[in-house]
């Protein structure tokens, strides 16, 4: 009996076929199927490119095996026929049994339960290539039909797509998914090592294979993969090839470079060197210049100077390549490689310390550098320069300074023997901003950009204009998040009848603070079997209290709380480091922190006994230095929960201020960890040791993030020790009193996070119209415009609600699943939405009989409020009753309800 596919292809836009290593996961996302080599993915790109609407289909070779393949020794040797040396493989012989469940057993089975969701199989005619399969082809097609006929009724609802096989039954045709070929108008000789153009016999021959697939499966793909040399050309070999009827897929032989796609993705990923000597999040290309590419929307992918260079093509995945330079050292082969690409015409920016090998010194295009010769004056600045932050410039420099014959000069040094020095500048091929003339120091590690960090980049890059996504704003309005660490939850308060921590911090703040909060507890400080068995019931009670709040989802801040994340294994007899004092976790007798216990040991034990019914852990928040491994973020993930904490985001007027705001995540091997986006009391309070007030500046931190242009939502973050003291208790109040007085829009701290997980994990699409698309985990809910001169065409979007400009930016609101923005220079014509207190899941408008007819939908967490703009008259038409008010040129409108599936309203 045979099982067909319960899903349709003809949906299929787009194909990929990627064979490298380096997995570019987020432009992978712009294919609607992916063909991948099982053993080259890892479980965390799978189950991201999943998370992204990505069918995956694991590559198979069915009629033959490559010498260097992983299970060639284990392949039946009887089963092994000719030699392909243009592959360096051997044929198999299908017809026996013993090589078709070698095949099934060993290749194809394993990849269905690694998560791939269908198989691409391949060299389906290399039979031919044997004395008995010219002979006895009928033999070789049969067993081909029957491992297909195996697969399907293993699989019945997988992806099968098959690499030509033409001369197949009938029966076996019509339960695939797909059909491919290669070479249709640009291919590869492999014995030959060249490219070359098809010939126009080849292709009727082709076209003559193909007639039978058209006329009976004319609902199915035909996929065609052509190879060409230079990139440039792959475009428009895929619109021929589109023409022609056939999903294409244009690359190069190894199938290493990324083919167009329809839409065509739009390159937003800048991959980051830096030689920092610890760990990645400490290096200044994280810390200082992860800001600013996020802020021009870009996704920065970082990699160690001493790392193996990429081998495969960089500009079919990358805007642009930057360097920061800590240290200086081993950078010829780097360099040297660098400049390659700037010769392919991709851009490279240079920071920091530059290394004085020749290589490195070439990628500035300065004809000559040297050491100037104090005392220094400097001149022809741009505006920002001494403007921006830093006021003060250096008097001397120990480094040796680019003299540059061309470029836009950000600054000019002019030296005592009269020498010109160009220490930040932009040229043809990328920039160079170097030390000293990055930062003015200030006490205690402080730092003040000396020039505005985005306009640079932004120059330096060549920066495409493109809609970035945006993590601050939801509907129009500031996000405000709330969420507490567990620590302290059964400290004694110093109040009258010394109640816990967390008692004085339910009764005083989340209950009569409506917003959101995501609020965790640590098993060993709540549990009998931690370290405060004598509290544990009364905590526990009061832990069960707080999670039925409705204003509050759950979290685990682990069972132990490591202080040191790094040294964290899977191993419990695994011996740790001598180098704490104070040790490695809370004390636990006989106990060593692992993973498992820390993360889904914590998470069942807060599941079972803690959460009402109808509610579970929604979040992971890490402990101490909150710098997760690869192994526990994955964990995290596994366990489908959300994972926030760590950074330090924590500017203030008199401490660093852009400098001490910290990227929105920082990327993990695989996986991607959420930092917290503002910091905690602990920070604002000398690590507790006082003013016990001090986190009221967190509210200067708030202000000084909006004035800079909006960088962070208003993150609300503390510990429940923050309820064992009067004066951080009425600072909370303060804090919250301020939060809940501006217009913002309150979420959950998984909300926010998905927000960031989004901004990280998607592929921005443009079709012919220049209308832009996502494809990733999620879709975006804002994204920022350029505001002097772009403005959502609400005639030409989908999903597209309206617009704000605050915080000196554009914010365009999002909604939907599928959120289609097209972009135009003048202001928007008739209503449209301003702003909302409430998440936009519906939006739709159209003009009948000159009156407007809007339906709209909101999931909030209070009472939903939003304002139209281009109107002074609506009524409703159906959903929820509605209150008016009139203001010039817009109307605001108040609901009971806090979610709202659907209502229409009828303006003019």
């Amino acid at each position: 009996m045979l099982f067909f596919a319960s899903h349709s292809a003809g949906a299929l836009r787009n194909i990929g076929f990627y064979y490298g290593s380096e997995a570019p996961v987020n432009a992978l996302m712009a294919y609607d199927w992916l063909v991948l080599q099982p053993p080259q993915v890892s479980a965390s790109r799978l189950a991201t490119l999943h998370d992204a609407g990505v069918e995956t289909l694991a590559y198979v070779s069915i009629g033959e095996i490559a010498r260097s393949h992983r299970y060639f020794r284990d392949a039946p040797s009887a089963g092994l026929m000719a030699e392909n040396p243009a592959w360096e493989s051997r044929v198999l012989d299908l017809r026996r049994e013993d090589i078709r469940r070698f095949l099934l057993d060993r290749l194809i089975e394993p990849a269905f339960g690694a998560g791939f969701q269908g198989v691409f199989l391949d060299t389906l005619d290399s039979y031919q290539l044997t004395e008995a399969g010219r002979t006895d082809p009928d033999a070789f097609l049969a067993a081909q039909a029957q491992l297909i006929q195996t697969i399907r009724e293993r699989h019945p609802n997988a992806r099968i797509v098959i690499n030509r096989g033409f001369e197949l039954p009938e029966s076996t045709l019509s339960v695939v998914d797909a059909l491919a070929f290669e070479s249709y108008r640009a291919g590869f000789d492999p014995a030959r090592k060249r490219y070359r153009q098809v010939p126009e016999t080849d292709r009727q021959w082709l076209d003559q294979q193909l007639e039978h697939w058209r006329q009976q499966h004319s609902d199915k793909p035909l996929i065609a993969i052509d190879y060409v040399e230079r990139a440039d050309t792959a475009e428009a070999v895929a619109r021929q090839l589109r023409a022609d009827g056939f999903i294409p897929y244009v690359s190069n032989p190894e199938l290493t470079r990324l083919g167009p796609t329809q839409p065509a993705r739009v390159k937003r990923e800048i991959l980051v060197f830096h030689d920092a000597p610890g760990l990645m999040s400490q290096s200044s290309a994280h810390r200082y210049a992860a800001v600013p590419l996020e802020e021009l929307g870009y996704v920065p992918v970082y990699r160690h100077v001493d790392d193996p260079l990429p081998d495969e093509p960089v500009n079919d995945r990358y805007a642009g390549l930057l360097v920061w330079w800590e240290v200086g050292a081993r950078a010829s082969k780097l360099c040297r490689w660098l400049a390659q690409q700037q010769d392919k015409g991709v851009a490279v920016v240079v920071m920091g310390l530059l290394p004085s090998d020749r290589a490195c010194q070439t990628l500035t295009r300065a004809p000559a550098l040297a050491v100037p010769t104090p005392p220094l004056s400097t001149s022809e600045m741009r505006p920002s320069v001494t403007q921006f932050e830093g006021r003060r410039l250096p008097i001397t420099s120990e480094a040796a300074l680019p003299q540059p014959e061309q470029g836009n000069f950000w600054l000019t040094v002019t030296d005592n023997g009269g020498n010109r020095f160009h220490p930040v500048y932009t040229h043809a091929a990328g920039g160079v901003a170097l030390a000293p003339y990055l930062f003015e120091p200030g006490p205690d590690d402080q730092q003040y950009w000396l020039f505005n960090p985005m306009a640079f980049l932004d120059e330096a890059l060549a920066h495409q204009e493109f809609p970035a996504i945006d993590v601050t704003t939801e509907s129009g309005r500031r996000i405000v998040t709330s969420h507490i660490d567990g620590d302290g939850f059964v400290s004694r308060a110093e109040m009258a009848g010394a109640p816990l921590a967390a008692k004085v911090v339910m009764d005083e703040i989340l209950k009569p603070y409506p917003l959101p909060h995501t609020v965790s507890v640590i098993e060993a400080e709540t549990s009998p079997e931690g370290i405060y068995p004598k509290t544990s019931a009364e905590a526990e009670n009061l832990a069960r209290q707080i999670f039925r709040l409705d204003n509050v989802e759950g979290a685990s801040h682990t069972f132990s709380h490591p202080f040191f994340w790094q040294i964290i294994g899977e191993d419990s007899s695994k011996k740790l480091p001598v180098f704490a004092e104070y040790g490695y976790a809370l004390s636990v007798p006989d106990y060593t922190p692992v993973l498992d216990r820390e993360i889904a040991g914590s998470v069942r034990y807060i599941d079972r006994k803690l959460m009402p019914p109808g509610k579970s852990v929604e979040v992971f928040l890490w402990s101490g230095d909150a710098l997760p491994t690869e192994a526990a973020l994955r964990k995290v993930r596994e366990a489908g929960l959300a994972n926030v904490n760590g950074g330090d985001t924590h500017p203030l007027p008199f401490d660093s201020e852009l400098a001490g705001v910290w990227p929105i995540a920082r990327p993990v091997g695989d996986e991607l960890q959420i930092y917290a986006p503002v910091m905690n009391e602990n920070v604002y309070t000398n690590l507790w040791q006082g003013p016990y007030y001090g986190f009221r500046a967190v509210v200067d931190t708030f202000k000084l993030l909006e004035e800079r242009g909006r960088l962070k939502p208003i993150s609300i973050y503390y510990h429940f020790y923050s309820g064992s003291k009067p004066a951080a208790l009425n600072a909370l109040r303060t804090v919250y009193d301020y939060a809940v007085s501006q217009p913002t829009t309150p979420l959950y701290l998984s909300e926010y996070a998905q927000r960031g997980r989004t901004a990280y994990r998607s592929a921005l699409l443009q079709d012919g119209t220049g209308r832009y698309s996502w494809r990733g985990v999620g879709q975006p809910h804002t994204v920022r415009v350029d505001p002097q001169s772009q403005y959502p065409d609400l005639e030409n979007s989908q999903g597209v609600a309206g617009y704000i400009d605050a915080a000196g930016k554009r914010f365009v609101h999002l909604a939907g699943d599928q959120p289609a923005l097209a972009l135009t220079g003048t202001a928007p014509q008739g209503p449209y939405l301003r702003e909302a207190n409430a998440v936009i899941t519906r939006w739709t408008r159209r003009l009948e009989n000159g009156r407007w007819r809007i339906e709209l939908g909101f999931a909030g967490h209070q009472p939903v409020a939003f304002a139209l703009v281009g109107t002074t008259n609506c009524r409703s038409l159906a959903g929820p009753k509605p209150r008016f008010k009139v203001e010039t040129g817009s109307v605001k409108v108040e609901l009971a309800a806090q979610r709202v599936d659907s209502m229409v309203l009828e303006c003019r």
